[in-house]
């Protein structure tokens, strides 16, 4: 494992032991503490547990902001949520008032002991840390580990919903053929494709959260990409990608002294368990195609949470060069209504899956043979080091033998750089995709025996 992983997420402390949705299989994950009320109540934690949808981002219902012209200044968005002017953040407030763990409690009481919820407003970073000011106090030293990370976090949520024009999200539109992109991180890339110039490391969280998902996979898929061959690329895994690069970069036909890009065939990309990047807007995913020219793009979104309860599955285009699927089944289920895989168009991706956790694996298992068995790259993410080494460990005891290396674990170079905090806990804090790697089904070669065949 990448040994710089742990320099990067030092405060993601047994992120693993708590309570988690699978969204690949039908299996609810829960660990720890958490009982069944709090399993009531999944829609109130943040991506620590499940991805937030970004919907309330883009378009949709009018927020409080819009309706009461409200506007916070850069120099007032730290607020005491319990007292802020918006009411959604008073609202995160409540639910960590009523679902929240006090850490001191938590730490010096035993197992059957009652222990008080968080209603005590840290003054510094503005949420309720603690059950009451005297274990405020008594945890505070503790608390100063993650203290500036919720602050952080506060000051963002405010930001984003202070009604100021988001200048950040006026994302570019498509390039021009001769122009070359530099992959190698977010800063290169938003250079390079002339993003609005990102004056705040705020504005880079802000983007970076939203362009986690269709960056990440064109991170894979890209010329520039980060990830090189022979350091985290295997030679089975240059293979995989150099057969899908042989689609998305044709080579230059010559007419008329201009150059004219051959159109190539559609890359289908299948987001398996799908989650908050079902959510996501149309022109976020635009991204992704405006990298690749020549090329159309099928996004399959395939789980139990790609669609709202009452939503059926429904295909969708946006241009002639971006649609979209939607469907709830599971993804062995969904297998079955492709007619062939072809490793030159087809691609896999799992964002933090969580295949690796006791109570999901065995649920995990059909439609994980399922893509092996297309012999097509499965790139599979995770929110932390541990994270990523329970899902490695697993598949390598219940996939032995059945799959070949295509990336070494390894940081994901367009992680979202926002933090997502668990609101049940708050020492509990992650980035999404932070880590990344890939495995892709057995090959097996022919070998020739003359004596034995016919």
């Amino acid at each position: 494992m990448n040994r710089t992983l742990k320099q990067i997420l030092p405060t993601s402390r047994n992120l693993l032991n708590s309570r988690r949705v699978l969204v690949g299989s039908s299996a609810v994950r829960t660990a720890g503490r958490v009982n069944v009320a709090r399993q009531q109540h999944r829609m109130f934690t943040q991506s620590v547990i499940r991805p937030i949808s970004f919907k309330g981002m883009f378009g949709g219902k009018k927020s409080d902001t819009e309706d009461n012209k409200l506007v916070l200044e850069q120099d007032n968005l730290f607020h005491v949520l319990s007292k802020s002017p918006l009411p959604e953040m008073r609202d995160r407030a409540a639910i960590i008032n009523k679902y929240g763990v006090c850490p001191v409690c938590d730490t010096h009481h035993g197992e059957h002991e009652h222990k008080k919820n968080p209603v005590y407003d840290c003054p510094d970073c503005g949420y309720p840390t603690h059950c009451s000011e005297e274990h405020y106090h008594q945890g505070k030293q503790a608390h100063q580990e993650i203290c500036s990370i919720l602050r952080e976090i506060n000051e963002d949520d405010h930001d984003l919903r202070s009604g100021r024009p988001m200048r950040e999200f006026e994302f570019p539109t498509a390039q021009g053929f001769d122009e070359a992109v530099n992959m190698a991180n977010w800063d290169s890339l938003f250079y390079t494709r002339t993003f609005p110039s990102m004056d705040s490391d705020r504005s880079m969280r802000h983007v970076s959260k939203l362009l986690t998902y269709p960056l990440t996979i064109a991170s894979v898929l890209h010329q520039s990409s980060p990830h090189k061959y022979g350091e985290q690329v295997t030679s089975e895994g240059m293979r995989s990608i150099a057969a899908l690069r042989t689609i998305l970069y044709p080579h230059n036909q010559v007419s008329n002294d201009a150059q004219t890009q051959l159109r190539t065939d559609t890359i289908n990309v299948y987001l398996v368990g799908a989650r908050a990047e079902a959510t996501l807007p149309s022109h976020i995913w635009l991204q992704l195609a405006y990298l690749f020219p020549a090329t159309p793009f099928h996004i399959h979104f395939i789980g139990p949470d790609a669609l709202s309860p009452n939503q059926e599955p429904h295909t969708k285009s946006v241009n002639e060069r971006l649609s979209f699927t939607y469907d709830n089944a599971m993804y062995h289920d969904y297998h079955e209504k492709i007619e062939k895989f072809d490793p030159y168009t087809d691609i896999f991706f799992m964002f933090s899956p969580g295949i690796g956790h006791a109570e999901a694996r065995e649920s995990w298992k059909t439609s994980i043979e399922k893509t092996l068995e297309t012999k097509c790259p499965i790139f599979i993410t995770g929110y932390d080091e541990a994270d990523m080494k329970n899902d490695i460990e697993a598949v390598e005891q219940d996939y032995q033998g059945e799959f070949d290396w295509v990336l070494k674990p390894s940081v994901n170079e367009f992680r979202s750089l926002k933090r997502d905090v668990n609101l049940m806990d708050l020492r509990q804090s992650i980035f999404a995709n932070y880590g990344i790697w890939g495995i892709r089904g057995k090959r097996y070669e022919v070998v020739h025996d003359p004596e034995n065949n016919d």
